[in-house]
């Protein structure tokens, strides 16, 4: 197994506001055009660019949509990102396999629009993934299977692994 990368913790705010800097400057627009775009105040969004805000999702959703992002976007902090970026050294044998009519099963579940064959989309993609002894990795396996089944299973299972790893090595540190 490879090693995860060393990151220290951010809080929720400072990454929200470190974020929506970033996006809104990308994106080339003030605040004050934010603001109109997003029917979020000019005031709400300084404070969180400031990281003094505490903002409801729902604030969080109507930003991201001004700003034609998703959601998430603003609130990946430095680690999930540096992790999602790990996940491209994973060798194929540090991955889960899937079969492919477990794929197939997955994926008709998962496009039936029934958010209860979602979750059994899920519980399969988390299932094959404890089966194999990366039970850690098995519920981000699982909100990855509802969405991609296959290919999305496999990213979520690294992406548990990684996560489950750096856990491990930040409380021998305490």
């Amino acid at each position: 197994m490879t090693s995860t990368p060393n990151v220290t913790f951010e809080s929720p705010k400072a990454t929200l506001a470190t974020n929506l800097v970033i996006a809104r400057q990308a994106a080339g627009i003030t605040q004050r055009q934010l603001a109109d775009a997003s029917r979020i105040s000019r005031a709400t969004i300084a404070q969180l660019e400031t990281g003094c805000g505490d903002p409801r999702l729902t604030t969080i959703v109507e930003l991201a949509r001004a700003l034609q992002i998703p959601p998430i976007l603003l609130l990946v902090g430095a680690r999930e990102a540096r992790l999602l970026v790990h996940l491209t050294r994973h060798t194929p044998d540090e991955v889960p396999q899937v079969s492919q009519p477990l794929i197939q099963n997955m994926r008709e579940l998962a496009e039936s629009g029934f958010i209860r064959d979602r979750l059994r989309a899920a519980r399969l993609g988390a299932s094959a993934v404890a089966a194999q002894g990366l039970r850690p990795a098995s519920i981000s396996a699982a909100i990855f299977s509802s969405v991609a089944p296959g290919p999305g299973t496999v990213v979520g299972a690294a992406l548990g692994r990684l996560i489950a790893h750096q856990q491990k090595e930040v409380s021998h540190v305490y």
